[in-house]
């Protein structure tokens, strides 16, 4: 019997064309995603490259795990239909009086369901396949076909999952009869998994959430984040650890919630019913036995009037409107969401490990993000089912025969759509006063969030809203239309992309993003240009509204033959002109954005950008190493005007031929604006091309050396338009550097770096960064070309409520005309590096030493101003004393919108400060887990005064170790000063992560540290790490030492520049025989250790002290530029140890090193940091090390490297709490 039905319901499902359909949907979005993924589209679009193979074991999983999503939600129509087919057409009552038992008839239909969906996922794996292989497929993206990275995926993730997602829905649908029930499960459980997934890579012990989360991801997640390139391109997930623990746990449960149905299911004419307010039903007894009773029916009115259909529309949508958001489903997954939201920001809004304050816009961004996704499935699934509801209930035709018009039905499925996705919104709403108010915050800012969420982003939705009532009306299965609005959502925008639509124009519902507020700024410029796209689209969605009244189906079912023939005869006039006026909108306002994108200004595609690239190194790199004049001196004006957005500035330049030559050509790269250039000499323009804003003036007398040139020029931003911004000028905070200003000389930076689209376009492979000792390589540094120290001034104005600033001391200032002045002049040189900012601002004025210290600031943002300042003060404190004099006699921070970026950076004298990486921060001095960050990153940019400002690297590799490297290790020294050494441990950690998971995305080659190419996951984070721990091993004073001569040598110098190189020197020099090996480790190769406590435990001895024993494993292995891990030395050496019970050894490098071995006892109870009972370097010779320690006081815990100072993937279990083993003597 079993077999019987299995292959009956099989050949049901191959005759229904809903099987087919997601079949085919499948393969071919699977087909075009990977085919884009490894460039098939190249040809039309902007060259893919990627550093990993995507036919790799991960890559599959990746783009397997994305389409395995979209078969989860299919899963409802394919096995909870394939038993509710017979509850629907009734035949379960007939099924159910036959002879076949309970266990074979559902073993038969879940085995069918099963069966189809895994043959549904398979055509995705089949259409991934394809899609590698197509012609045009870039063969760099994909490696050798390997059948276990197909497998390994599909076996290990997509079958269990899918077995999970089938046996509730199967149970659901079997108990409840309601497969809409088990789509909502389904839906659930995605917004769970997804909630798991985006809260591992936050938390710091995840354990619980990798073995809790049901598809597996998160546990993938631990296992392989930090993997390299060549890890994801080469090797098997490894299915081991909490990923093998969590796939039994699952299959277990799978094999629970099915073997509950088998038992607990009956064959039984009326469903399981669910309610959690059930009336307690009465016996009803007739009393009108033999009578006749005279009822009165009221009289019914119709009012077919035009307000009257409106009534009528909102009568049926408040029906909808029960259904929809009074409805369990939707309470139950509104429930998730929101707890998931909560969750989210609890997790998410932190910077460094910390909280930042849950100020509005925090809580919008957030909760706006998770909401969206969230909102645009139910809208899919519930258009639908609105438009389902009546058939569903066998009441359509009912329905349908009533007078009611197709505008009124559709309009009243439009407002229950539209209520939802508010009611949506105002979850958004109590989930950020929930959090601000957890959080002792109670800024609450209501009118922003409803005019954030109401008034502008609730635009977003109503396109899509009249899209699927659309989508919905054409097709009669809610499933398939589901399937379709998905692929419109996810599937189309990236296909049009890969073949060459970009402009948003062309692209369903996309445009203009919605602008996000800042507390310095509002929203800016940015509701004009969002607001013309809204409106643009929502007139083609009245005219989709109008195609939705023609098309409705009413009455018995029609082919489209005859649904055509009705719409021909609904089209009435007003039908007419509702469609003409939407489209004639619609293409008006297109039309207007088209000429302001491509004619106003021109629309430059990823490829024209790519090819122009191209074709820039290749005409003009031929004068790379033309000489041109130094600028010595500029002395400029900026005017700003806040309330129209607008600048227009100028300068002169002063030039110098430095050169033993003489110069006839003056290259010059000029800003793509109004600009006008003057030279001193009389010159021809001999080359002027403004594709690439590249000119050459030819001198009638050549410049000779020593000879002066004067450049003066003025730029201006084009007119802003009501459409268009075309100034980096905002209301309040403006904040504009001297990348606007022409240069001079053929600039590199234009060049395109990446190896595989070099080799594309004939280009020879080149690095980021020239060698330390290539021809030329010091002759300029990495920050300012064809200048070096220059004198400066400049001339800033603004409107007369603002405050002007530039680098410099403020020399004057005065009002003319309604506007304000101020005149800054530098007393010694600078680099060809400045700004200018302009706001409305508090000011903190202190002095510490002689030196002024001042902060601008908004005046709502006083939270952190004090930590700032401490971090000012500290940093010089510790810069003066263990390096050189700070040279200015000031320092200030000034605040700049988040809408400009959330950095923090430094210009002479001057750190303008995102107002979202410190100010807001919320730092809790309790929690020795929290990162000071407002402090530290102040330290960073104060230390910048020094690394870069005082020493600044040559243009070649290494270059930042000189700038990002010193300045993060001096700021992690101000910390320490402050915090005291125990707390370093999470700062060093928190810089691990980021270095490991940097290389995990390195899209050319992972250099070392002493050759970086600019790569801030290595200057910022390694460079850290690795000058922390040399610190640590030759000692603070010793190193400081190091670093003060190198300063002194370069201070202010000019060409040649200093490289990394030459520092690497100094250090080698003072670094002891014992430890060369970390001058080798740390800066010229990329070494790594993988350092296990395997067992620790403590006993206590006789007289009151403690022998602790700590059963270690020390490996150390390098990595090449693509992250292949190596064993051997140069000289072919390596160890081996297998250790006992297992049958694979560890390999390791030669070992000499000297590690930290710790242990340490309870936490203060007032300041909750652990006490240190021994820390002390050793000497590792060995892999299995043993270590016998006596302490004095009792133990808690034991680790090797203990603080994270050298890098290690899985520091997690460097340390281990210790057993309490008995002294048997």
């Amino acid at each position: 019997m079993f077999s019987t039905i299995y292959i009956h319901e099989l050949k049901t499902w191959f005759k229904q064309p809903l099987f087919y359909i997601y079949t085919v949907v499948l393969f071919l979005l699977s087909v075009t995603i990977s085919a884009i993924a490894v460039g098939v589209f190249d040809s039309d679009n902007v060259t893919v490259t990627s550093a990993i193979k995507l036919n790799g074991a991960v890559g599959i999983y990746s783009l397997l795990g994305f389409f395995a999503i979209l078969s989860y939600l299919l899963i409802p129509s394919i096995i909870g239909g394939t038993i509710q087919r017979d509850f629907k057409n009734n035949m379960h009552n007939v099924l159910y009086s036959y002879p076949l038992t309970k266990w074979n008839y559902l073993l038969a239909k879940f085995g069918a369901g099963m069966t189809m969906s895994i043959l549904v996922v398979i055509a995705s794996l089949i259409g991934i396949t394809i899609g590698f292989y197509l012609p045009g497929a870039n063969e760099e993206l994909v490696g050798p076909f390997k059948i276990m990275n197909y497998l390994q995926p599909f076996l290990v993730y997509i079958i269990p999952n899918i077995f999970f997602y089938g046996a509730i829905v199967f149970a659901i649908t079997a108990f409840l009869r309601n497969v809409n029930i088990g789509f909502m499960f389904v839906l659930v459980m995605i917004i769970l998994q997804l909630a798991a997934q985006s809260s591992v890579p936050t938390m710091d012990d995840s354990y619980w959430v990798e073995l809790l989360e049901p598809t597996g991801d998160s546990a993938t997640y631990a296992q392989i984040k930090y993997w390299t390139p060549e890890e994801q391109s080469t090797q098997l997930i490894p299915v081991e650890g909490t990923l093998l623990y969590n796939r039994l746990i699952w299959l277990g449960i799978s094999l629970l919630v099915f073997t509950g149905v088998l038992f607990g299911f009956n064959f039984s004419q009326n469903p399981s019913s669910l309610s959690l307010f059930r009336k307690k039903s009465q016996r009803v007894t007739k009393k009108n036995f033999g009578t006749i009773e005279k009822v009165v029916m009221p009289t019914a009115r119709q009012d077919l009037s035009f307000f009257g259909q409106l009534k009528t529309s909102w009568i049926i949508a408040k029906s909808d409107i029960s259904y929809i958001v009074i409805g369990w489903p939707f309470i139950i997954i509104g429930s998730v969401a929101f707890a998931f939201s909560l969750l989210t920001m609890l997790i998410t809004g932190q910077q460094y490990g910390t909280d930042i304050l849950p100020k509005t816009w925090v809580m919008l961004e957030f909760a706006g993000g998770i909401f969206s996704v969230f909102s645009y499935l139910l809208i899919f699934l519930y258009s639908g089912l609105i438009m389902d509801r009546a058939k569903a209930a066998h009441l359509n035709q009912l329905v349908d025969a009533t007078p009611t018009k197709n505008w009124t039905l559709l309009l009243s499925k439009f407002i229950a759509m539209l209520f939802m996705v508010a009611t949506i919104l105002l979850i958004v709403i109590l989930s950020g006063i929930i959090i601000q108010s957890y959080n002792g915050f109670f800024e609450f800012e209501l009118p922003l969030y409803f005019f954030d969420l109401y008034v502008i982003n609730i635009w977003d939705f109503i396109p899509w809203i009249l899209m699927s009532l659309l989508i919905h009306t054409l097709i009669k299965n809610k499933w398939v239309g589901l399937i379709v609005l998905l692929v419109l959502a996810i599937g189309i925008p990236p296909l049009l992309g890969a073949i060459g639509v970009q402009q948003s124009q062309f692209i369903f519902n996309q445009g203009a993003g919605s602008p996000s507020p800042s507390d310095m700024n509002g929203y800016g410029s940015g509701l004009a240009r969002y607001f013309t796209y809204r409106v643009y689209w929502f007139l083609l969605g009245i005219a989709l509204f109008a195609l939705s009244v023609l098309f409705y189906r009413r009455g018995m079912d029609t082919n489209m033959m005859e649904r055509f023939a009705f719409a021909k005869a609904r089209l009435s006039k007003s039908l007419i002109a509702i469609l003409a006026v939407s489209l004639i909108g619609f293409f008006a306002i297109g039309g207007y954005i088209w000429k302001v994108n491509n004619v106003d200004n021109k629309q430059i595609s990823g490829k024209e950008q790519e090819e122009m690239r191209v074709n820039y190194e290749k005409e003009l790199s031929k004068f790379a190493k033309t000489p041109q004049p130094r600028l010595v001196a500029v002395n400029t004006f900026m005017d700003v005007f806040p309330d129209t957005r607008d600048f227009k500035a100028g300068a002169t330049y002063t030039f110098v031929n430095q050169t033993n030559i003489t110069i006839d050509t003056l290259h010059v790269n000029y800003p793509d604006r109004p600009t006008t250039i003057d030279l001193d000499r009389e010159t021809e323009i001999v080359y002027d091309q403004e594709d690439y804003d590249y000119r050459m003036y030819q001198f009638k007398n050549p410049l000779q050396p020593g000879d002066t040139l004067i450049m003066k020029f003025t730029t201006e931003n084009k007119p802003n338009t009501f459409f268009d911004n075309n100034s980096p000028v905002v209301d309040n905070g403006t904040f504009i550097n001297n990348s606007i200003f022409p240069s001079i000389g053929y600039n590199d930076q234009g060049e395109i770096r990446n190896t595989q689209i070099r080799k594309k376009y004939n280009l020879p492979p080149k690095d980021r960064l020239p060698e330390p000792d290539a021809p030329g390589a010091r002759d300029n540094n990495y920050i300012g070309g064809n200048s070096d120290w220059i004198d400066f001034e400049a001339t800033v104005s603004t409107s007369n409520d603002q405050i002007a600033i530039a680098p410099g001391y403020l020399m004057k200032e005065w009002e003319e005309d309604g506007r304000k002045y101020f005149y800054y002049k530098m007393d010694s040189k600078i680099l060809n590096f400045y700004a200018f900012l302009s706001g409305r601002y508090d000011v903190r004025r202190e002095k510490h030493n002689g030196i002024k210290l001042e902060i601008y600031y908004h005046p709502d943002h006083i939270y952190n101003v004090d930590r700032m300042m401490n971090g000012l003060k500290d940093g010089l404190d510790y810069y003066n004393d263990n390096y050189t004099p700070y040279q200015h006699k000031q320092v200030r921070i000034i605040e700049f919108p988040r809408t400009g970026g959330g950095f923090a950076q430094a210009f002479p004298n001057t750190i303008p400060f995102s107002e979202a990486i410190g100010f807001i921060a919320d730092v809790d001095d309790d929690d020795n887990d929290n990162v000071d960050y407002p402090f530290s990153v102040t330290a960073h940019e104060l230390a910048h005064q020094w690394w870069a400002h005082q020493v600044i690297g040559a243009n070649a590799k290494g270059a930042t170790l000189l700038s990002e490297s010193l300045s993060e290790y001096s700021s992690l020294k101000v910390l320490e000063k402050t915090n005291g050494k125990e707390q370093m441990r999470k700062f060093l950690k928190v810089a691990m992560d980021g270095y490991l998971l940097g290389r995990t995305v390195e899209q050319i080659k992972e250099n070392p540290l002493m050759y970086n190419e600019n790569q801030q996951y290595i200057h910022y984070q390694k460079g850290s790490l690795v000058l922390y721990a040399m610190s640590d091993y030759l000692g603070e004073k010793k190193f400081n030492n190091v670093i003060k001569r190198f300063a002194e040598k370069y201070q202010f110098k000019g060409a040649p520049y200093p490289v990394a190189t030459e520092f690497v020197d100094d250090i080698r020099a003072v670094t002891p025989d014992s430890l060369q090996y970390l001058i080798t480790d740390m800066f010229e190769t990329i070494t790594l250790y993988d350092n296990k406590v395997k067992k620790a435990n403590y006993t206590e001895l006789p007289d009151g002290k403690y022998l602790v024993s700590i059963d270690a494993v020390v490996t150390k292995y390098r990595a090449d530029e693509k992250g292949k891990s190596v064993y051997k030395n140069m000289s072919g050496d390596s160890l081996s140890f297998t250790p006992e019970g297992r049958n694979r050894a560890l390999q390791s490098l030669p070992l000499a090193d000297y590690i930290e071995v710790g242990v340490f006892g309870e936490e203060d109870e007032k300041t909750g940091i652990e006490k240190v009972l021994y820390l002390k370097k050793m000497k590792i010779t060995d892999i299995s090390n043993t270590f016998d320690i006596v302490v004095d006081s009792k133990p808690v815990e034991a680790g090797i490297d203990p603080y994270n100072k050298l890098i290690d993937r899985n520091s997690d279990d460097n340390r281990s709490l210790l057993n309490e083993k008995k002294n048997n003597n």
